[in-house]
């Protein structure tokens, strides 16, 4: 028996594998984006805080991301599946604030609201 469990074989040249980044689930808004609502757009807190987002990380950082916020509420009324940011691209009026954060310099700047959600 030749088996040698522990010893790769070399991937070929043609087989490179492609770096696909995967895009995150609808989650909490992060302490950044939250602040930000609340603070600089004056929202209600207890409304601001439970909006969900989908985010996707920027090309030129490592710790800034790119970030939608939406009801999860309103999105289920309508029946609509939120799983990825790019989800959201077919729902456009579901989006009620869009824009970018970054974790490290701990920054927010969202576009919005649309006056009828709110």
């Amino acid at each position: 028996m030749g088996w040698k469990f522990w010893q790769k074989k070399e991937p070929l040249a043609t087989e490179a594998p492609e770096k696909t980044r995967r895009l995150g689930k609808p989650r909490d808004l992060p302490m950044e984006v939250g602040r930000h609502l609340v603070v600089e757009q004056g929202l209600d807190p207890d409304w601001a805080w439970s909006l969900k987002c989908v985010v996707k990380p920027r090309d030129n950082s490592k710790s800034a991301f790119d970030i939608r916020v939406f009801n999860s509420e309103s999105a289920a009324k309508r029946g609509v599946t939120v799983r990825d940011y790019t989800s959201l691209e077919e729902h456009m009026d579901l989006i009620l604030f869009a824009g970018w954060y970054d974790k490290e310099k701990r920054q927010a700047s969202l576009e919005g609201p649309m006056k009828e959600a709110v």
